[in-house]
């Protein structure tokens, strides 16, 4: 599925003060290229990031729920358990990064992307995602429950154990995905694509019976 990309220039002037950015921030923070740089411990709600670029940032011990990031590209960025609730993602990739225990929960996701993501339980929950591409991601243990998916592309992802609990799963292709012991209640799977092995451990996980 073809989503749209960031609207990026081809050239950002580097801000080599993230920190100090952020705990400045009164208005909305555009058209920079951070990089290398470590934010730790900081809590802030409605952050504004328009036009940037992040590569190998790391956030740690953060807080940020309310964010909006418009036009953003992260790439082997480190955001393992932060928080992150409630915010906006509206054309946003994400690149190698590292997203365990991540939680997004509330969030909203309108094209974006996230491929070769490290995102061991990693948390969506009660989020509208429109217009995604997840490829080869680690998503084992994640929580995808209660959530609106609508014109999303899975492809060659784990989702292992995963909660897809009450997350209507229609239209959406999971058959490359790995998604042994998935949680979810049964009606969700109406009108998904699966394989035939995966349908097999489906039936079982749902209680039936199968007959050789």
């Amino acid at each position: 599925m073809k989503t749209a990309d960031p609207r990026l220039p081809k050239i950002l002037p580097e801000n080599e003060n993230l920190c100090r950015t952020i705990d400045l921030f009164d208005e909305e923070i555009e058209e920079q290229f951070f990089r290398n740089q470590t934010v730790t411990g900081m809590a802030k709600d409605q952050l504004s990031f328009q036009t940037c670029i992040f590569n190998h940032c790391i956030f740690r011990e953060c807080e940020f729920k309310k964010a909006r990031f418009c036009d953003v590209e992260f790439k082997n960025c480190d955001f393992s358990n932060i928080k992150l609730q409630d915010c906006s993602f509206n054309r946003v990739t994400f690149i190698d990064c590292k997203l365990m225990g991540t939680n997004l929960t509330g969030s909203t996701f309108n094209q974006v992307s996230f491929s070769q993501c490290s995102a061991p339980y990693f948390l969506v929950s009660s989020s509208k995602i429109r217009g995604a591409n997840f490829i080869n991601n680690d998503f084992r243990g994640c929580a995808f429950d209660q959530c609106i998916l609508e014109h999303v592309a899975l492809d060659n992802c784990n989702f292992t154990e995963a909660d897809f609990s009450l997350t209507p799963l229609k239209y959406i292709d999971l058959s490359s995905c790995d998604i042994t012991g998935i949680r979810l209640n049964g009606s969700e799977l109406r009108g998904a694509a699966v394989n035939a092995m995966q349908a097999v451990e489906l039936a079982r996980l749902l209680g039936l019976i199968i007959k050789e």
